[in-house]
């Protein structure tokens, strides 16, 4: 299914496995045998001992990285290095981790000026070939007066610059349906993170939590579905998990019993 996105997974689900350079064969040979032939590298320390631990990994298990997600003030700092690792993964894009804790604390205005540097930023790469999204969490949602955060970031941003990585659990927080946003968005989300969404009693009543796919309340049909249709690169499981190879495997078994086998 050339053309086609791909199932991978985020190495944030996995990261208690990633801690050194030798620990990063024995996960990838994991991921390998749930079923996954391509990661979102995250949560694993970026220098080079680490990244040729990857690129061994990758070759000996058969795994691309479709994509990484980096704090943007390493991806600031550090740019011919940021260039060096994705060609020597083979990987074209890279995200935005986090809004920096400046722009989530501050108004409208600080909101605005992360835009512009984010827009420099995606620039920059974009003429070398990296193309850089930006990862949203629930914040994002806040309204500022007549605008959400996530609506001025897009509109403050060019579309050829700065790509959107979608994460369905965060978009259920913020009270938006990822299938729509990939449609109204079309072309702009490059990468998704897929995340159920379920409500959890505690002690002081309800509260959302993710979980493995299948298990909660997002209808993946739909999801993947608008994937396919809008162009969609890398669709990327995730879940915050004690037991990550175990929900990985029933996410995986979700996804195939709706019949998309052919995109892993």
């Amino acid at each position: 299914m050339a053309g086609h996105p791909r199932f991978a997974l985020q190495t944030f689900t996995v990261r208690k496995y990633l801690k050194s350079p030798a620990a990063v064969e024995s996960c990838f040979a994991r991921i390998s045998k749930a079923g996954l032939n391509s990661v979102e590298l995250a949560y694993i320390r970026l220098e080079r001992e680490e990244i040729e631990a990857v690129g061994r990994a990758c070759g000996m298990h058969a795994i691309t990285v479709g994509s990484t997600q980096i704090t943007f003030d390493f991806l600031d700092r550090r740019r011919d290095w940021v260039l060096e690792l994705h060609q020597k993964l083979g990987c074209a894009f890279s995200s935005v981790s986090v809004l920096p804790m400046k722009a989530i604390l501050g108004g409208r205005d600080s909101l605005l000026r992360f835009a512009d540097r984010l827009e420099s930023l995606g620039r920059y790469y974009r003429e070398r070939g990296l193309q850089l999204c930006f990862h949203h969490h629930d914040f994002e949602f806040r309204r500022y007066g007549d605008r959400l955060g996530l609506d001025l970031l897009l509109e403050n941003t060019s579309a050829d610059h700065v790509g959107l990585e979608l994460d369905t659990y965060w978009a259920a927080r913020g009270g938006r349906a990822a299938h729509d946003m990939i449609c109204d968005l079309a072309g702009r989300v490059k990468v998704v993170h897929l995340r159920d969404f379920k409500l959890r009693r505690g002690l002081f009543g309800l509260s959302a939590t993710d979980a493995a796919l299948g298990s909660g309340n997002l209808d993946f049909t739909r999801i993947v579905d608008s994937c396919v249709e809008h162009g969609v690169n890398y669709m990327a499981i995730e879940q915050d998990t004690g037991a990550p190879f175990e929900q990985v495997a029933g996410s995986v078994a979700h996804l195939k019993r709706l019949g998309y086998e052919a995109l892993f």
